[in-house]
């Protein structure tokens, strides 16, 4: 469905538009996992987050004659953010649509940009599907956070720049929501034997990986997450079902304490904030040695967290590690 060639073509339509952001060694990581951890750093992207790749990859493939059109997204704070910087400088009017439960860090990032808001559903795939179901009625046109090719493509660009900046890739643990970066990350090494592709998800937001096991995508978790960025489901007939279950090595299925460990982590250590669904990959090295000896990427795909959070981490788990 996707192939490299089609991820490295992409990537020459939106380079100058992305930062192609550094890939750090993690010493401290690596002395406790007895792996060679690097840090692909997406949280320095513009907006904060990997997001705006798959957002100038669709854009690029759609007509000018289209741009005179209604553009549509859904989001739970990330992609929207990408959407509204993409407002900007493409000079398209834009409706987002965002879940209610939407953390209040997010919406503040979302506020500078010239946008309509609407605040509907409790989770992203009910959000998902209003926008869907708004997109058509107006003969709009929908900006999916994952559910499409041109997204994956996107977010798979991060592939390449792993392999130029460390060659010898053994395994990249990457984030799972819904599952465009992981899509397009394992369509990029899919003829690739050397290179694992592991998906790390919370444990009380696992649909991707539940899917999986069940062979037919699950209705969303009830149970919450801090990993917010992560949490709300799968679209229906969604095409990152198919990727991430034939392309993904694995899952690290990771339990909200081990989170939390991960957060005061990055701060402790690295001096990193980072939102919790970035520090999904840092959990699972810290939690098992089943990589020691394996030169590990772990992809930090954003940095959009509360400071209330954050506090709350710190003063419980600073001084764990």
């Amino acid at each position: 469905m996707i192939d490299p060639t089609d991820i490295q073509n992409t990537y020459a339509t939106i380079i100058k538009g992305v930062q192609k952001t550094p890939l750090v060694y993690a010493p401290e990581l690596s002395i406790i996992s007895g792996a060679n951890v690097y840090l692909k750093m997406e949280f320095l992207q513009y907006t904060g987050t990997f997001k705006i790749r798959g957002v100038l990859s669709k854009l690029n493939s759609i007509t000018k004659s289209d741009f005179d059109k209604t553009f549509v997204a859904a989001s739970t704070g990330n992609h929207a953010a990408a959407f509204g910087y993409a407002s900007q400088k493409f000079g398209f009017n834009g409706v987002l649509f965002l879940p209610k439960t939407i953390s209040l860090v997010k919406i503040k990032a979302i506020e500078q940009y010239p946008l309509q808001i609407i605040f509907y559903g409790t989770n992203s795939a009910e959000t998902e599907a209003k926008a869907t179901m708004y997109a058509k009625q107006i003969d709009g046109v929908l900006i999916h956070p994952y559910n499409d090719i041109e997204i994956i493509k996107g977010q798979g660009t991060i592939a390449i720049e792993i392999q130029e900046q460390l060659p010898q890739t053994d395994i990249i643990l990457v984030p799972v929501g819904g599952g465009g970066l992981a899509s397009g990350i394992s369509s990029y090494f899919k003829n690739n034997n050397t290179v694992s592709v592991i998906g790390c998800q919370p444990k009380n937001a696992s649909e991707m990986y539940q899917s999986i096991l069940q062979n037919t995508i699950v209705a969303p978790s009830t149970l919450s997450t801090i990993a917010d960025a992560a949490a709300g489901g799968i679209e229906e007939n969604a095409i990152t079902f198919d990727l991430c279950k034939k392309h993904l090595s694995g899952f690290e299925i990771i339990e909200e304490e081990d989170l939390k460990k991960a957060v005061a982590f990055m701060i402790k250590h690295h001096q990193i904030q980072i939102e919790p669904t970035a520090a999904l990959p840092i959990a699972a090295i810290l939690q098992n040695n089943r990589y020691q000896g394996k030169n590990v990427v772990l992809v930090l795909t954003g940095k959009k967290v509360n400071k209330e959070l954050i506090h709350q981490i710190t003063t419980q788990y600073g001084n764990y590690y």
